[in-house]
Order: C-alpha cells, then structure tokens, then sequence
C-alpha cells in the first residue's frame, strides 16, 4: 500500500469516545432538580405518602384484627377496601406522570444544553427516572410510617383491655415489615410512572430543545 493510501487509511479511523455520568454526579443533579422545583415535588410527594400511606393503614389493620380475633381465615383485606387503594395509587401514579411531564417541558431548554455538551440519551434517562426515584422513596417511606401509625392511634385508644392492647403492640411489631413492602412499592410506581416522560426527555433533539420558548 502507497504512502497516501496508508495516511488515509489512518485517518478514516476514529476512535469512539465514551461519555461517563457517574452516579453520584447524577444524584446530585436530580436533587438539585428537585429543589428547584420544590413545590411542585412536594405535592407529588404528597400524593405518593397518602396513597400508600391508605395501602399501609389497611395492611396494618388486617392484622391488628387478626389479632385481636384470633380468627385464621380473617387476616385478608375487604376486597371492597383493597380496590380503593389500588384506585388510589393510581390516581397517585397518574399525578407523578404529569408532574414529571411538566418537569420536561420546563427543562426542554437544560436538556437541549446537556445533550449538546455530550450527554447521551441514557443518561436524560437515568437522570429523570432517578429524579422519580428520589421522590417514591421520600414518599413510601413516610406513607408507610404513616399508616402503620395511623392503625396503632385507631385500635389502641378503642381497647381498653390490656391483653387485648399487648395483642395489638405484638401485631403492630409483625407488621413492620409492611413499611418497608410500602416503600418498595412506592419506588417501582414512581419508576413505572416517570418511564414516558424520561423517555420522551432522552429523545428530544437537542437543537429543537434550544429552540423552545416556554
């Protein structure tokens, strides 16, 4: 092969340069998000604490009333009761939706900046779904303390047997657990819910994003 030929060989070959968002820069970025539009996350927020907060208190009273009935086939929940939590987390999962969509609208301008300095759409991506992350936790965390509260306060002041109250406090330490299944249920309907809008952010076009007027 000639000199000239081999020169363009080389330079025809590129190499291809991998952009790194560590995570940690990515949680700080969502929060400071957060922070920024702090009003707004505090009514999601809110939305996600009372619907699981609603999840928790019934979970937490079938088995307070197992407890004090000692009855085996009662510890399930009314379907009735049970079909308005689940409405009411999705009402829950609907609010996130459009608060996360009205996120993107807002940042169409950031988000332009971001991917023309090099970021990639998997990190729009993680950067949103990280962001309704953040949120789920705060929310399923408090919700689910909330309500098992909620079912101590209700059945405590009712009973005025100190055996059946020791029933309830054993019930109420079985129940623990449940904070915990409510938190994790609250981050993966966050994440569900913040998948669309993270999507439709990592897909923008970065020129047409910078062009937006909000």
């Amino acid at each position: 092969m000639s000199r000239g030929g081999l020169g363009r060989s080389r330079t025809m070959k590129t190499e291809k340069r991998t952009i790194i968002f560590p995570i940690g820069e990515a949680i700080s970025f969502s929060i400071e998000s957060i922070r920024r539009r702090f009003t707004r996350a505090i009514i999601t927020i809110v939305s996600i604490i009372l619907g699981i907060a609603f999840l928790s208190a019934l979970l937490t009273m079938s088995r307070i009333v197992v407890a004090i009935g000692g009855e085996a086939g009662t510890e399930a929940v009314p379907s009735y009761e049970l079909w308005i939590a689940v409405i009411a987390l999705l009402v829950c999962g609907v609010g996130i939706v459009n608060s996360m969509l009205m996120s993107v609208t807002e940042r169409y301008k950031e988000i332009g900046t971001i991917k023309t300095l090099g970021a990639e759409d998997i990190h729009i991506l993680e950067l949103f779904l990280i962001e309704g992350g953040i949120m789920g936790i705060v929310g399923g965390t408090i919700g689910g303390v909330l309500g098992w509260g909620v079912a101590y306060v209700t059945y405590v002041f009712q009973q005025q047997s100190a055996e059946v109250s020791s029933r309830i406090v054993q019930a109420l330490f079985e129940s623990v657990p449940l904070i915990g299944y409510s938190m994790i249920l609250s981050v993966v309907l966050s994440l569900l819910s913040s998948m669309v809008p993270a999507y439709m952010a990592a897909k923008l076009n970065p020129v047409e994003a910078l062009r937006y007027e909000v």
